[in-house]
């Protein structure tokens, strides 16, 4: 995206799906952004947004419990494109954000003639309550203007306003209508087959029987780059797939494998009959990834025997083309981290760690093989996710949840960066390598055990100066040339002092430690991290154990 895709006449068609909700223009601007820049969910998008009369300068509110911030957001329109943001504007959002500066002032808004939606969010997100415990009160002003040497110099000197302009916008969007598909052309012989053609809403389908000797020459299909906005890669040697293979292997069942088979679709933006073939132009398999891969090892097996059910679809609606996709998935069991890997949370994710330049990579897809020295599935992210930053260890022995009804409180948040991934990916690794100190084998090599002490690493981490500030901002172990090492160091020693008081703890418990049943019990992981977090605690006050600041500095320093 360029800053010029924002300007007021380009702007109204990508804000068009918030506008038909009958929201005003400043309202579907928002909505857009906090999805598509923001990180937020589709529902909880909805559910910050109180632009409307007597919203007092607040279009919208979230708490950002992680970073202990409460962001107030302001969006202003610019039907001119010559039009440039000053400091005007930013000095009147700076006058609304002192309404929310304490309890007492925000009791005075609650008691006024403020808008209904804005007393209901300060109310159910008890605004109130986190100021008074400290959280900062961030303003962020949404533009599609662009900020001019005035409104620069004015947040020099702004430590509580930050601005999205059309320049940052554009930069940090991901386009899903450039993420994948083959670009050229391909025809497919269909002849003594009258291909089925109809029109379906905004779609033009074509059903055919297409030749497998043609369905292999797509380009695509070796790198994957066809199967890109398919929920999931080819699988590799499932016994799906293998069945797939005999079948091509034995020529006598050629003639049967329509039979066999569901078939494949492929959604392209121009497709056409012309005499006896087919002709389609920039596609993509949403479907059949296994069945054309299968196809395109055994290529030298086929016959003109081999036919395809083939559904081809003629589509520009990318919100219509991701329905298509999700529903027509059904042949190898789908999971729910299938039908999730083509959502813009996830997609975004994984363009952030083009940032780590192959060190880490992000698999969103069941058989996609990211290039990278380190792969981190999003399985393992979600996992990681729920013990270090939700703190909830006991639930991460269900991954089907996290892609399920945990999808939103795991990853549709503002602080999951693919930087926040990799912290929590590097501490587990740190853990994982000292599992072999605790004493019971059986209780240091359950499932749970490793989730249980990062949810102990993680609140030892946020009662420290520094723990704090890497825990709200990993990059500063990213952006530092010794941060990754010094973490591990001092993860390590932390963990080291973790599992002492963990092996005691467990002794004392004796035979009555059901560790299966008191790993999972919300209540039991609470109440035995508190006593080892205790522990640990009146070491640092004791001056018996380092606190993480002093080793952090220590290390880096030296």
């Amino acid at each position: 995206m360029q800053s010029t895709d924002l300007e007021y006449s380009k702007l109204l068609p990508l804000i068009q799906k918030h506008l038909d909700k009958g929201r005003t223009e400043s309202q579907a601007f928002l909505n857009w952004f906090l999805e598509n820049i923001y990180r937020l969910d589709e529902t909880d998008a909805d559910d910050c947004i109180c632009d409307k009369i007597n919203d007092k300068g607040i279009d919208g509110i979230y708490v950002d419990t992680t970073a202990e911030e409460i962001h107030v957001f302001q969006t202003k329109t610019a039907q001119n494109p010559q039009r440039t943001l000053g400091d005007t504007a930013l000095k009147e959002f700076a006058g609304s954000l002192v309404q929310l500066t304490s309890p007492e002032s925000i009791t005075l808004l609650l008691g006024g003639n403020a808008n209904f939606e804005l007393k209901r969010l300060l109310t159910t997100l008890r605004i109130a309550d986190y100021r008074s415990k400290g959280f900062r009160l961030i303003g962020i002003f949404v533009t599609n203007a662009i900020k001019d040497p005035n409104a620069i110099e004015y947040l020099k000197h702004q430590n509580n306003i930050r601005v999205y302009d059309a320049v940052t916008i554009a930069a940090e969007y991901v386009d899903l209508d450039a993420l994948g598909g083959s670009i050229g052309e391909i025809a497919f012989d269909c002849y003594g087959i009258s291909p089925l053609q109809l029109t379906t809403g905004s779609a033009k389908v074509i059903m055919t029987a297409a030749l497998a000797t043609d369905l292999v020459k797509c380009s695509g299909i070796e790198d994957g780059s066809i199967f890109s906005q398919n929920v999931r890669f080819d699988l590799g040697r499932t016994k799906v797939n293998k069945d797939i293979e005999k079948s091509i292997e034995d020529k006598k069942e050629h003639r049967l494998f329509p039979l066999y088979h569901n078939g494949i679709t492929i959604l392209c933006n121009s497709a056409e009959v012309s005499g006896d073939k087919v002709k389609i132009k920039d596609y993509r398999v949403v479907n059949g990834a296994q069945s054309l891969s299968a196809l395109y090892r055994k290529r030298s097996s086929l016959s003109t025997d081999l036919k395809i059910l083939t559904r081809i679809i003629e589509i520009q609606d990318p919100e219509l083309a991701l329905k298509i996709t999700h529903n027509s998935n059904n042949q190898n069991a789908i999971k729910p981290r299938d039908l999730r890997s083509n959502s813009l949370i996830q997609i975004r994710l994984s363009k952030e760690f083009d940032s780590f330049g192959g060190l880490y990579g992000y698999e969103i897809k069941r058989g996609q093989i990211p290039a990278a020295k380190e792969v981190i599935t999003n399985e393992w992210a979600g996992r990681l996710l729920l013990a270090f930053d939700l703190l909830e260890p006991w639930a991460c022995h269900q991954p089907y949840k996290i892609f399920d009804e945990l999808y939103e409180k795991v990853f549709g948040r503002p602080a999951v960066t693919a930087s926040r991934i990799v912290l929590a990916f590097e501490i587990m690794k740190v853990i994982e390598q000292r599992l072999r100190l605790i004493e019971n084998k059986l209780f240091a090599y359950y499932s749970l055990t490793k989730f249980f002490i990062l949810y102990i690493v993680s609140l030892i981490l946020q009662q420290d100066e520094v723990g704090k500030a890497i825990y709200q901002n990993p990059r500063v172990v990213f952006d530092n040339p010794k941060g990754l090492s010094t973490l591990q160091h001092c993860v390590g020693k932390v963990v080291d002092d973790i599992v002492v008081d963990l092996n005691a703890e467990v002794k004392e418990l004796g035979d009555t430690f059901d560790y299966k049943n008191h790993l999972k019990s919300p209540v039991q992981v609470k109440t035995l991290g508190e006593k080892i977090i205790n522990t640990y605690v009146k070491l640092v006050a004791r001056g018996r154990v380092d606190p993480f600041t002093m080793d952090w500095k220590k290390t880096v320093g030296g």
